[in-house]
């Protein structure tokens, strides 16, 4: 029942992390510190290194007092703001018991909120004003029961565990079908008054599909109407009765919806026959249009997948395709849906359009191109939009070869689990190649390897548009390496500590002045504390980039395992600045000549490279001159449509 950390002495445990709808993560758990029994340790809760919240181990545990843990008064609840830290944020929340920042270890139902992801699968069959009925369950877990709860109008208004009997779910072959829930809402929402109905898994956070659910007021009927229609649904008591209610219900509520798809459709025929007679084209052809489909929308200060995504939209729209957009996980929020309207995308979301599959049923057929990014939309959409959209060419994007990565990954930690799920994933990866009508990567390495391991497959190499920055300050104004990167990408993580623990003590023995900075965002404590180790400076995400990058000499990538085209070498090369990094991170980019000495496969030979590019101002200058060179030859607006196009099959 406890846990002692060698190095301070703090035994502890946190008991659980879970989603308070509408108020945060609360973190429960227990503190002792069995060197010093009359100190109340203080616990504290960190998100990229930054204090959110902390507390008193001092609550009473009757539990604890039974195990012998002194008085038993040694448990704490803390509560992590929902406005300091989002559900997807989770993974960088650390909790640290203070002063000695001993990480406190996870209980199993702790470490299934933060450090297991749920794998969610759910859907809301009925909501209404009188009932919200669905299911959710853990593909990974499916023994485990998840919590949901509704929230109407942002306050929580029922929760409950969902393990309803499902006949139909256990029917279909998903387990035992206990994952269902029920809630009958008496009195029924008013008719008269907005609301919004949100359903949550307690667990996570995440919204279950189609959440939040809106009901406008029903300004076209008057009082006396409404209340005919409340009393009447108020006095449907049999069953049958309320089944065939429902029914009607339901099928009215698909009606508006098909009814709001078809309008959508001729709005968008409409304007596209606008526009080409504007332009002087013939009225009577039809820009043809094509749907972007990804996890969610692009985001280009986010990674570089949402640099790849907004190109190739930005690219297919200067082909005169009219680009529409739906995110298939997380929902768009209304800054980004003005922000990618203003630039001339149509963006689809609930209540008409509260799937995926919602959109391609209702415009079924009116879509010339489906362009599906990344292996899990491609997984799960790539079947449908076959079937609903018979004539249209189905494309595939690879951010990377997932497979590829793991077996690295696997390689350098030595983790036989991740070959395991490398087969996996390359099984899923080779499917999704052969079923559709081609497909896109980013790098020539792994466009070859596709097309070794499925001959059919349509491959095409596709870079994105990577813009140049301003140009380098002058040499000797210029201090101290750059190490860019999302830190909540296990790749990154790893090349963090590789790089602070074996390359600089080597680059400080022969240069004791140069200094490294971490540059990024969802850093975890572990990087956050590296800036105590000599020579590092940690800034986090910083938000303009392109500044800091003219200020530097240069930057590093040593990453030991990954795939594709690493846009943190892009965007260095954009700035004029070398880039020192290990072959994983140049793989599929050009490596002429003068730029070879950048090339670094052990930790010597990287602190070697960067000690003697950062004091040889001529060669960095080069180098930096001919990267910048490479990326505006290749890595343009115009290339980018070329290549687009010809996977689009209109060359």
């Amino acid at each position: 029942m406890s846990s002692d950390d060698a190095s301070s002495g703090i035994c502890g445990f946190i008991d659980d992390i879970r989603f308070q709808p509408n108020r945060g993560w609360l973190v429960t758990g227990w503190a002792f510190d069995p060197a010093n029994p009359e100190r109340r340790v203080i616990v504290a809760a960190l998100r990229s290194g930054r204090e959110v919240a902390r507390a008193e181990a001092s609550i009473a545990r009757p539990d604890l007092r039974r195990s012998g843990v002194d008085d038993g008064r040694r448990g704490f609840e803390l509560l992590a703001p929902l406005d300091e830290v989002h559900a997807p944020d989770t993974a960088v929340l650390d909790v640290l018991a203070l002063p000695e920042r001993t990480p406190l270890p996870r209980a199993a139902a702790a470490t299934a909120a933060r450090g297991r992801e749920v794998q969610l699968r759910a859907s809301v069959d009925v909501v209404g004003r009188t009932r919200i009925a669905g299911w959710l369950r853990d593909e990974a877990r499916p023994d485990h029961r998840l919590n949901v709860a509704i929230l109407l109008d942002d306050v929580v208004l029922r929760s409950a565990v969902a393990n309803a009997l499902r006949t139909d779910l256990r029917d279909t072959g998903l387990g035992d079908g206990r994952y269902g829930f029920d809630f009958v809402l008496s009195p029924p929402l008013p008719s008269d008054t907005d609301h919004a109905i949100t359903v949550l898994c307690e667990e996570t956070g995440q919204p279950l599909p189609g959440s939040p659910f809106h009901f406008p007021a029903s300004h076209r009927f008057n009082a006396a109407f409404r209340q005919h229609v409340a009393q009447t649904l108020a006095g449907v008591g049999a069953r049958n009765v309320r089944s065939d209610a429902l029914t009607f219900l339901i099928d009215q509520i698909e009606t508006l919806r098909r009814e709001q798809a078809r309008a959508d459709a001729r709005e968008a025929e409409s304007v596209a026959h606008e526009r080409a007679r504007r332009l002087g084209a013939d009225a009577e052809e039809t820009p043809p249009r094509i749907l972007f489909i990804d996890d969610r929308a692009p985001d280009t200060r986010r990674d570089a997948g949402s640099c790849a995504m907004l190109s190739h939209m930005q690219a297919a729209q200067a082909l005169g395709h009219e680009v529409s957009f739906i995110a298939s996980v997380v929902e768009l929020d209304a800054t980004t849906r003005h922000r990618l309207e203003d630039d001339g995308f149509t963006c689809w979301a609930a209540p008409t359009y509260p799937t995926v599959e919602s959109l391609l049923r209702g415009q079924a057929g009116a879509f010339n191109a489906i362009y599906l990014h990344r292996l899990s939309n491609a997984s799960r959409y790539l079947a449908l939009a076959r079937h609903y959209m018979p004539g249209a060419r189905i494309v595939s994007s690879v951010a990377d070869l997932a497979h590829l990565r793991l077996e690295r990954q696997a390689a350098v930690e030595g983790r036989p689990e991740l070959r395991t799920a490398a087969g996996q994933e390359r099984v899923r990866e080779h499917m999704a190649a052969w079923a559709s009508h081609a497909v896109i990567t980013h790098s020539r390495i792994e466009a070859d390897i596709l097309a070794r391991a499925v001959p059919t497959a349509n491959v095409h190499v596709v870079p994105w548009s990577t813009p140049l920055t301003p140009e380098p300050l002058p040499f000797h104004e210029r201090r101290s390496v750059a190490f860019v990167a999302h830190y909540g990408h296990a790749p990154n993580l790893d090349a963090a500590k590789w790089l602070v623990d074996e390359i600089l003590p080597l680059i400080r023995e022969a240069s004791p002045e140069i200094e490294l900075l971490l540059v990024g965002s969802a850093m975890p404590d572990a990087v956050v504390r590296m800036d105590d180790a000599p020579g590092v400076r940690v800034l986090g995400h910083v938000a303009e980039l392109p500044a800091l990058l003219r200020s530097v000499r240069l930057t590093v990538a040593p990453l030991r395992f990954g795939a594709g085209i690493k846009g943190k070498v892009l965007e260095s090369w954009a700035a004029g600045l070398p880039c020192v990094a290990t072959p994983i991170a140049l793989e599929g980019l050009p490596l002429p000549s003068p730029l070879e000495i950048c090339l670094a496969r052990t930790a010597r030979e990287f602190a070697d490279a960067v000690v003697g590019l950062y004091h040889d101002a001529q060669r960095s200058t080069e180098i930096g001159a001919r990267a910048r060179a490479i990326v505006a030859q290749q890595f343009n607006a115009e290339a980018v449509e070329q290549a687009l196009k010809r996977a689009l099959g209109r060359s």
